[in-house]
């Protein structure tokens, strides 16, 4: 007599596990199908839409005096964050810098002047693709409110977008 065990051939049953991960792999093919076919032909993130000149308002809070005079028209602001071309210098508007600050005799909230610093409004022309859901320079969604931190040539800030005006192209 020996002790010698057979060899069951072991069949292989379905369990709960193996239906879960075959579903899970059916699914993720099937998303990435979908998407690889409905993005055939396009590699950008935005959807296509029309060319426009957009021309629109940055307003630079308390800015160190001396810095908001070397904006000049001209100059091409650069997006900070993202590092996207954000458009170019029309125009430049100067302002001190004011805040509201409590009258200690009074008590009444004043409109003071902050000294050393400037406000600066800056009018930027770029062009923009135009969706029907937003307007964006190089990427760069322009709303207005949407805070933006800019790089120039000799300078940088922080402001946020005051004015949008669409023009049609030239």
């Amino acid at each position: 007599m020996e002790n010698n065990p057979e060899k069951k051939k072991v069949k292989w049953r379905l369990n709960l596990f193996d239906v879960i991960f075959i579903a899970c792999a059916l699914i993720i093919a099937g998303v990435i199908i979908l998407y690889s076919n409905s993005k055939a032909g396009t590699s950008s993130v935005l959807p296509s839409g029309s060319k426009e000149t957009v021309v629109y308002t940055i307003e630079l809070l308390g800015m160190i005096n001396g810095t908001a005079e070397l904006i000049k028209p001209g100059d091409t602001f650069i997006d900070k964050v993202e590092k996207r071309n954000l458009g170019t210098v029309v125009s430049v508007d100067l302002t001190p810098s004011t805040a509201l600050q409590k009258n200690l005799i009074t008590g009444e909230r004043i409109l003071s002047e902050i000294p050393g610093k400037t406000d600066v409004k800056v009018v930027l022309s770029a062009q923009a693709t135009m969706t029907d859901r937003q307007i964006s320079v190089d990427g760069f969604t322009i709303r207005v409110g949407a805070k933006v931190s800019i790089n120039g040539p000799l300078y940088n800030s922080g402001g946020y977008i005051t004015d949008i005006e669409r023009r049609p192209a030239p």
